[in-house]
C-alpha cells in the first residue's frame, strides 16, 4: 500500500478513537473548573466526582448540548455567591450547598441523570421539560422537590420520600403512570401530578406521614383510586384536587370539616361517595358529575351547608340525611337529581315536615329514615345496616365473617361471607314484611337486627 495512502488510514483512526474517548467522559472536578477540565463539548456520557458549583451547571447546560448520560453520584454541590455583575440561570446572589441549582438542566436531552448521593433540595424547574429523561432514582437524603422540579420531562415512574413535594413539581408530565409515596412525604403541593394524564396508580405507603394534599394535585388524572385510609395523618386536601379523575370509590378522610369546592368535581366513573363523618360543609361543585351509578348518599349528623351545584347531575338510588336541622343550600345543589323521577330522601319522622318545606329539599320523595335503617339489638353500636336499591349494606367496626337474612317466620332467604368490615344481603325476593339479618363478626360477637323489608 502507498506510504501516503497508509498515513490517511492512520491518521482517521486515530481521529475515530479520539471521538470515542471524548463520548464518555470521567472527570474530577474542582468548583468553578469544569470548563478547563471538559475541553470537547461533543462529549455524551459524563461521570463526575470531586466538588462543583453553579458555575459548572451553568457551562453543562450552556456548552454541553449533546449531553445524554451524566452521572453526579459521586460529586458535591457547594454553595456559591455570586460577585458583582454574574448571574446564573436567571438568579443572583447565593446559591445553596447540596441543592441542584434552579433550571439547571431544564430543556436538556439527558436520558440518564444520576444525583450527588447527598442531594438536599431538587430546586425549581431544575430538571423541567426534559422530555427524554424516563426515569430519577432520588437519593434518600432529598428533603424537598422544588416547585416544577420534573414538569412536562418524559419520567414513567417516580418513588418519592421527600417531605416537601412542590408546586407543580410533575406537572404535565404525560408518560407518568406510576407514583409511590413513602412515609416521609409530608406535603404534596398544588398541581403536583396535574394533567399526568397516564397517572392511573398512586400507591400509598403504610405508616405514611401525609398531611396535605395541595389544590388541583391530582386533577386530570388517570387515577382510579386513592385510599386515605392508608395516611390517616391528612388534615387538608385543597380545592380541585381530585377533579377531572375516573375514581370509582370517592372518600374523603373522615375527620375533615369541610368537604373542599371542586374537590372531584367532573369525575363521571365515581360509582359512589361517601362524606367525611365530620363534615360540616360540603363546597361548590364538590361531586358535581359523580354518577354514584344509583348507589345511595348519606349526609352525616354535622352537615350545615351544601354548596352551589355540589351534586349536580348525581343520579344516587336514594338519600339518607342525619343532620338535626335541615342543611343550607347554595344554588342548585341537587340540579337534575330528582327530574325524571323524585329520588327517596330518608329523614328522621320529626324532620319531615321540615325537609318539606324547605327550598330544593321538597323536589325530593321525602320518607321516614326509621323503615329502612335498623336499630342494634346489643350494647355498643358496632354495625350498622342500609339499604342501596334491593341490597342491604352491612357496614361493621371489625370484620364479617358471615351475615345471615332470615324473613319472619326465620326461614334463611341470603347468606354472604364478609368482605373485610362489608357484607351484602338481597332482600328482592323476600314478601315479608319484617326481616332478621344476623351478622357474625370476626371477633366472635353476634349481632341480631329486626327491620322493616321496604320495598
Amino acid at each position: 500500500m502507498h506510504i501516503a495512502m497508509k498515513k490517511i488510514i492512520l491518521s482517521s483512526a486515530l481521529a475515530m478513537t479520539s471521538w470515542l474517548a471524548a463520548e464518555a467522559v470521567s472527570v474530577a472536578a474542582a468548583p468553578g473548573e469544569l470548563h478547563s477540565a471538559v475541553t470537547d463539548n461533543a462529549v455524551t456520557e459524563l461521570t463526575l466526582t470531586g466538588s462543583l458549583d453553579v458555575r459548572d451547571f451553568a457551562f453543562i447546560a450552556d456548552n454541553l448540548t449533546e449531553l445524554s448520560a451524566l452521572n453526579l453520584s459521586g460529586a458535591t454541590i457547594v454553595a456559591y455567591t455570586c460577585t458583582g455583575s454574574e448571574c446564573y440561570f436567571g438568579s443572583r446572589g447565593r446559591f445553596e450547598a447540596d441543592e441542584l441549582p434552579r433550571h439547571a438542566f431544564f430543556g436538556s436531552k439527558l436520558r440518564s441523570l444520576s444525583l450527588p448521593a447527598g442531594l438536599r433540595v431538587v430546586g425549581e424547574a431544575s430538571v423541567a421539560a426534559c422530555e427524554e429523561l424516563e426515569a430519577i432514582t432520588l437519593p434518600a437524603g432529598v428533603r424537598e422537590i422544588g416547585d416544577h422540579a420534573f414538569s412536562a420531562s418524559g419520567l414513567k415512574s417516580v418513588v418519592l420520600n421527600s417531605r416537601e413535594i412542590g408546586e407543580g413539581a410533575f406537572a404535565g408530565c404525560a408518560a407518568l403512570a406510576s407514583v409511590e409515596i413513602g412515609t416521609g412525604v409530608i406535603e404534596i403541593g398544588d398541581r403536583a401530578f396535574a394533567g399526568c394524564e397516564a397517572l392511573a396508580t398512586v400507591e400509598v405507603a403504610d405508616g405514611s406521614a401525609l398531611q396535605e394534599i395541595g389544590d388541583e394535585a391530582f386533577s386530570g388524572t388517570a387515577l382510579t383510586s386513592f385510599d386515605f385510609a392508608l395516611c390517616p395523618n391528612v388534615e387538608q386536601v385543597g380545592e380541585w384536587a381530585f377533579a377531572g379523575t375516573p375514581i370509582a370509590r370517592v372518600a374523603l378522610p373522615g375527620s375533615l370539616a369541610e368537604v373542599p369546592e371542586g374537590v372531584f368535581f367532573g369525575n363521571a366513573s365515581a360509582q359512589s361517595v361517601v362524606l367525611p363523618e365530620y363534615a360540616e360543609e360540603v363546597g361548590d361543585y364538590a361531586f358535581y358529575g359523580n354518577t354514584m351509578a344509583g348507589n345511595e348518599l348519606v349526609i352525616p349528623d354535622n352537615v350545615a351547608y351544601i354548596g352551589d351545584n355540589a351534586f349536580e347531575g348525581a343520579r344516587p338510588a336514594s338519600v339518607k340525611a342525619y343532620p338535626p336541622a335541615v342543611p343550607e343550600l347554595g344554588k342548585e345543589a341537587f340540579r337534575g337529581m330528582n327530574d325524571d323521577f323524585r329520588t327517596p330522601l330518608y329523614v328522621t319522622k320529626d324532620m319531615i315536615a321540615a325537609y318539606k318545606a324547605a327550598d330544593q329539599w321538597c323536589d325530593f320523595d321525602i320518607k321516614d329514615i326509621s323503615a329502612i335503617d335498623a336499630p342494634m339489638v346489643g350494647a355498643e353500636v358496632a354495625v350498622r345496616i342500609g339499604r342501596i336499591g334491593s341490597k342491604l349494606q352491612i357496614v361493621a367496626t371489625d370484620n364479617i365473617d358471615r351475615a345471615n337474612l332470615y324473613d319472619e317466620a326465620g326461614a334463611l332467604c341470603d347468606t354472604a361471607r364478609g368482605t373485610g368490615c362489608e357484607a351484602t344481603l338481597n332482600v328482592a325476593a323476600i314478601n315479608s314484611p319484617v326481616v332478621i339479618v344476623e351478622v357474625r363478626l370476626h371477633n366472635g360477637i353476634t349481632r341480631t337486627f329486626k327491620l322493616m323489608a321496604v320495598k
